[in-house]
């Protein structure tokens, strides 16, 4: 195909723009694509993919303060959310309810839902249950049912200990 404006050269830009239901589409060669202005529309750096992500409106701004920041390799989280790459295996620690955010919003929880490795099912499904049951044991005590907490609390530690009834 070749480009709408000049005629002359192959059409390597497909644009396609959408105002108010009104569609304009354009097939240009990266010349003319420039001459448009369009090549801002198309760069691409790979190291600043999900700098995005990381903005002021994830993080709330928290960061534009006081400096949070890993002991292990000295990033700070406004370092993180200009890269989007953690620094090191204790930036995961350091900033991970900036990154539970992060997580939570492109891929609405920040739990794995999805399948499970076969040889640690049990271990998955068992440390889940300690969890509700931990929830549960909370809610006995904000309503001062403490019998109930202390079943919660016998089975809690009888789970955590290997058992199984």
């Amino acid at each position: 195909m070749l480009c709408q404006k000049c005629n002359k050269r192959e059409a390597t830009v497909h644009f396609k723009q959408v105002i108010n239901g009104h569609v304009t589409e354009m097939n240009l060669c990266p010349e003319c694509a420039e001459k448009e202005n369009l090549a801002s529309y198309f760069s691409f750096e790979p190291e600043n993919m999900f700098s995005d992500f990381f903005s002021d409106s994830i993080f709330g701004g928290t960061y534009l303060g006081e400096q949070k920041k890993c002991p292990e390799c000295n990033m700070t989280l406004n370092e993180l959310a200009r890269t989007g790459r953690a620094g090191c295996a204790k930036c995961y620690d350091v900033f991970a309810d900036e990154m539970s955010k992060i997580i939570s919003g492109i891929h609405g929880n920040a739990r794995h839902v999805g399948a499970k490795p076969g040889k640690h099912v049990e271990q998955i499904e068992k440390r889940k249950e300690i969890e509700n049951l931990r929830k549960e044991q909370r809610e006995a005590v904000k309503v001062q049912n403490y019998e109930k907490a202390a079943e919660l609390r016998d089975r809690i530690r009888e789970l955590e200990k290997g058992g199984e009834n």
